[in-house]
């Protein structure tokens, strides 16, 4: 059983993990500045650019659940977990990929969207939240949205288990 000072430890662990990542890093700094430059200019004029920032929030977000679940050793230690259940069989991999598919909805679904509902009206943008019920052709856009950064999210998981062999 894991105790808080065991859990904090594991958090620290993944967020130094990650944040020492140049990689991961430079990756956030390019969806930034996909926003930003959305924000500001390109939402204007082609409102269906924010395709492109969801589509890599996914991929980004995938990328650092995934860093952060092995600086913890997440994935084994699912995996021996799992062998006295109905999932036994899954391997490190498709425990990898659920961890991303998570990672992303829950940060992506939950975050990204909650906040544009939160914060789009203060900055005068419209938005068509996810959350926004029933969905309909007139608010189907923050369900796109999470399809989208869904999809980048495979893509990622798909291009690690490439390089990985």
């Amino acid at each position: 059983m894991l105790t808080c000072s065991k859990l904090w430890e594991n958090a620290k662990t993944a967020v130094t993990s990650t944040l020492g990542d140049k990689r991961l890093v430079s990756y956030m700094f390019l969806l930034l500045a996909l926003h930003i430059s959305g924000v500001l200019l390109i939402y204007r004029v082609v409102t269906e650019f924010d395709i492109v920032p969801h589509f890599w929030f996914g991929y980004v977000l995938s990328e650092y659940s995934s860093k952060a679940a092995y600086s913890v050793n997440l994935q084994p230690q699912l995996a021996g977990k799992l062998q006295n259940h109905s999932w036994k069989n899954m391997s490190t991999r498709q425990i990898d990929f659920l961890l991303r598919l998570a990672g992303f909805l829950l940060v992506g679904g939950l975050f990204w969207e909650g906040a544009e509902l939160a914060f789009s009206s203060y900055l005068g943008i419209q938005t068509d939240s996810f959350f926004a019920f029933p969905i309909t052709l007139g608010n189907i856009d923050g369900a796109i949205d999470v399809l989208v950064g869904i999809l980048g999210a495979v893509l990622a998981f798909l291009v690690a288990n490439r390089k990985r062999g």
